[in-house]
């Protein structure tokens, strides 16, 4: 017979999915460093020090967070969090943006993100921090001499500041006078390698230069030179590109609308139809030059012009319909695209490239000046902008982990783009001029399905060179453009660790809601494939809330290709001793000592029991004296634990977190339903009183307790009559502070839990 125990009500209202994004152990992937234990008192079960998820109800002010909860953060006082922006989404949710600084000098890689939900609680927080800095930052080297050093290293044969034209046009587009291509010097601490351990005692002070070569043998690379010494500690490279391919035959959209300007007489490949300017150059098969295509009638023959002009404004279009996006920079920004233009050797120029003649431009590019042989596909050229909206947004570094989800979020929207306009999805990256990459099996092209599986580019070691694709990006891509895949189509399977698998797909149109919020949103500078998971479940949990099948298939797409330690499960089984501070949960049931031995280990730390329905502990389940557990129910579940009889343990010591050694008795009344639909609480948030409109099946006696976030009972109103029928119940939260409480309704057998919120 199963035991049935009624937990302590720690009420914290997250998905319990979500949890499962924290303190997962993946094969080769670094583990997150652990809150402090300050940090411990706000935070819910399994956040970890990367990713933190608030207890509902917290009151943290998002503009005071790194002021009030210094020492908790691990910062010193030499340690400064610069707000950079304040980002209000759809959801009418607010995201603070940070950055380190160390002695008033840019911590490369040091941002954090807290984000504050539409109620106007601080919800998560997310980012990396670099503790325990201790450097000079007076530099020995000055700007010029390091910049000398900068250029020696690229040793480029011409640079974009010398090309006339190019520098016109950059005066022109950001309407600026002396705007210029010449490198200025910034000093930054950064990490004299990347490997995702971002260690105080690899960070070095540098000038960083952002230096644009013209010709693109060489491609734009950012440049760090060490200011005590003098030599490059790190570079990475900030110009992306496509990988190379056969031509295959042209004419991919047939006939299309374009929107031109007519100037003199004569129309050209300018649309200036909206507050996005979307300029097309005409390159002609060789370096990247202002011309415009031209037309005398506007019934353009040349289909590369075509082509190019709808694959940009097509790109446009996507963004703003679907994301409510406004160009690749989120603010109308000029978009540019140099059509048909040699990136690089002449022999193998078939290629696309974003950010290689400033940070606006996309190329068709081609070895002849074949109209068919440009690569301005749709999807290339969503994929291209897409490089601008990573850029803008998440700025991934395009190296290792990093930069291969880098070039996915490019595949996936450019994908979408590819779909938006031509209402069918192919899964292929390219596939309209000569497929590339493969989303529905990433392995066709040499590339992985799985993380550290088949084919993935060992990034242990590397540096960024000229042969090894910054560490393998366009390949180990192939890992989250699966994951996509099965998110939106579903699939079942094996991956190549043995693990079995099976997605329910919810459809492209709603990942790629997910994947846009998880980048532009929850994403930065160094997030690793671990990180894109946490953040696309967060997106998922914001979006489609707690207990939606579409978080549900964002973490098992993540199981499928091997990016976690455990699936979310719906039943879970808890066996053998718990360790302190472990976060044991389910989506739907979690179950205690079934048919195996469950101890709670003794010690000072909390150990956390979640499910979305019910946790149920049976004879096998055993909490010592001295252990600690708290059992997390989520708000939109079905059912709770019974009452204060279901076990014989005195409740006093129950809501301690305390059980007594020996095993539980027998429990003899089964788990109460909940008809969370006859009880609604207006207002809801409440300033001062609310209200309960009780709809009741027959006369009865109800019992209503309200719970603060920590499970504590702070008001509670017994022996009330229920007429049969509509029944309002007033209440005076007056006294209660700022925050998020339970509202406990029990009528007979029958209980029924609401979530409110005092503002």
């Amino acid at each position: 017979m199963k035991r049935i125990i009624k937990l302590p009500l720690y009420f914290t209202f997250f998905l319990a999915a979500f949890a499962l994004l924290f303190g997962v152990n993946v094969l080769g992937q670094k583990s997150a460093p652990p809150l402090s234990a300050a940090l411990q008192g706000y935070a819910a079960g399994g956040s970890n020090a990367n990713w933190i998820t608030f207890r509902e109800g917290t009151v943290i002010n998002p503009a005071t967070i790194f002021v009030d909860l210094r020492s908790a953060f691990g910062l010193s006082g030499e340690d400064e969090m610069h707000l950079l922006k304040i980002q209000k989404d759809e959801l009418g949710f607010q995201h603070y943006r940070y950055q380190q600084f160390y002695k008033n000098v840019k911590v490369m890689y040091g941002e954090y993100f807290v984000h504050q939900n539409k109620e106007g609680f601080v919800a998560s927080a997310n980012g990396r921090l670099i503790t325990g800095l201790q450097l000079k930052t007076n530099p020995v080297l000055s700007e010029s001499k390091s910049l000398e050093t900068a250029l020696q290293f690229m040793n480029a044969k011409r640079y974009l500041w010398q090309n006339e034209a190019m520098e016109k046009s950059l005066k022109e587009h950001e309407k600026n006078p002396s705007a210029t291509y010449f490198p200025k010097g910034e000093l930054v601490l950064v990490p004299n390698n990347y490997d995702a351990s971002f260690l105080a005692k690899d960070y070095k002070l540098a000038w960083a230069f952002k230096i644009y070569t013209d010709g693109g043998e060489i491609p734009a690379k950012i440049v760090y030179v060490d200011a005590e010494n003098g030599s490059v500690v790190y570079h990475s490279v900030i110009s992306m590109s496509c990988s190379t391919s056969a031509s295959s035959a042209s004419g991919f959209n047939g006939n299309v609308t374009v929107f031109t300007e007519l100037s003199g007489g004569t129309y050209r490949s300018h649309n200036d139809c909206q507050a996005t300017d979307i300029y097309v150059y005409n390159c002609n098969g060789g370096s990247a030059v202002n011309n415009f295509y031209t037309d005398a009638d506007n019934a353009w023959t040349n289909a590369s012009a075509v082509q190019a002009q709808w694959g940009a404004a097509s790109t446009y279009s996507y963004y703003n319909n679907v994301h409510s996006r406004q160009s690749w920079d989120g603010a109308s920004g000029d978009m540019v695209t140099y059509n048909n233009a040699v990136y690089g050797n002449p022999a193998t120029a078939n290629n696309a490239c974003w950010g290689c003649f400033g940070n606006n431009t996309v190329f068709g590019a081609g070895s002849t000046a074949s109209a068919g042989d440009d690569w301005n596909t749709n999807d290339i050229m969503g994929h291209e902008y897409a490089h601008g909206v990573t850029q803008a947004s998440a700025n991934l570094d395009y190296i290792k982990e990093s930069g291969g989800l880098n070039e996915s979020y490019s595949d996936i929207f450019g994908e979408m783009v590819e779909s938006w306009t031509e209402t069918g999805v192919d899964w292929l990256v390219g596939g309209d001029r000569g497929a590339i990459r493969s989303f529905s099996n990433p392995n066709t092209y040499s590339q992985p399905d799985t993380y550290l599986g088949t084919n993935w580019y060992n990034t242990v070691g590397c540096t960024p060179a000229g042969n090894n694709d910054n560490c393998g990006v366009h390949t180990n891509s192939g890992v989250q453009n699966y994951w996509f895949y099965l998110l939106s189509e579903g699939g079942s399977g094996v991956n190549d660790f043995g693990k079995s698998f099976s997605v329910t797909g919810i459809t492209r149109f709603k990942a790629r809601l997910i994947a846009y919020r998880a980048l532009t949103v929850y994403e930065n500078s160094s997030s690793q494939y671990i990180d894109a998971r946490s953040a696309t479940i967060r997106a998922a949990y914001d979006i489609y809330g707690g207990c939606s099948a579409e978080i549900i298939a964002v973490g098992d797409a993540w199981h499928a290709v091997g990016v976690e330690s455990q699936s979310a499960n719906y039943n879970k089984y808890a066996c053998g001793t718990v360790a302190n501070g472990t976060f044991v949960q389910a989506i739907s049931q979690l179950n205690g000592g079934y048919n195996c031995a469950n101890d709670i280990a003794t010690g000072a730390n909390i150990t956390n029991y979640a499910a979305r329905d019910r946790v149920i502990l049976y004879p096998g389940f055993v909490a010592p004296v001295g252990s600690r557990f708290i059992a997390y129910i989520e708000p939109c579940s079905s059912s709770l634990l019974r009452g204060s009889n279901d076990v014989s343990t005195p409740m006093s010591d129950i809501e301690k977190g305390i059980k007594p050694a020996s095993q539980v008795t027998a429990a003899k009344l089964p788990i109460a339903e909940i008809e969370s639909a006859n009880v609604s609480v207006v207002p809801n948030p409440f300033k001062s009183d609310f209200a309960l409109n009780i709809q009741a099946k027959e006369e009865v006696r109800a019992t209503v307790n309200i719970y603060n976030s920590l499970g504590i009972k702070v008001i509670e109103n017994s022996r009330i009559n229920l007429n049969r029928g509509a029944n309002r119940i007033p209440l005076n939260g007056s006294k209660l502070s700022k925050g998020v409480y339970m509202v406990e309704v029990l009528m007979g057998e029958m209980k029924t839990v609401k979530k409110i919120v005092k503002m």
